[in-house]
């Protein structure tokens, strides 16, 4: 049986997030432009209010993305540091 580790697991759970971020921001705009478009019956608003879904999605997406890049590196620049402060205290 093959054992897996908590870090494969938030990996996993960050593509989800991103997917979840960008989908329901794209509902969201294709929801306002479905209402704007059921009083004004111009399709424009419709198109136009899903491709602002679409860039907002990707831009929130990849700025929480970002933001868990600088988590891991902190945590691993943390990690690395430890490691150095303990084999200088080994060591003399």
């Amino acid at each position: 049986m093959k054992k897996y580790d908590l870090r494969s697991l938030s990996h996993l759970n960050m593509i989800i997030y991103f997917a979840v971020i960008v989908l329901s921001n794209i509902f969201v705009g294709l929801l306002i432009g479905y209402l704007i478009y059921s009083f004004t019956d111009q399709q424009i608003w419709m198109v136009l209010l899903m491709f602002l879904g679409i860039i907002s999605g990707l831009y929130s997406g990849i700025r929480e993305l970002l933001k868990e890049v600088e988590k891991y590196e902190r945590a691993e620049k943390k990690a690395e540091r430890d490691r150095d402060e303990n084999n200088s205290d080994n060591s003399g």
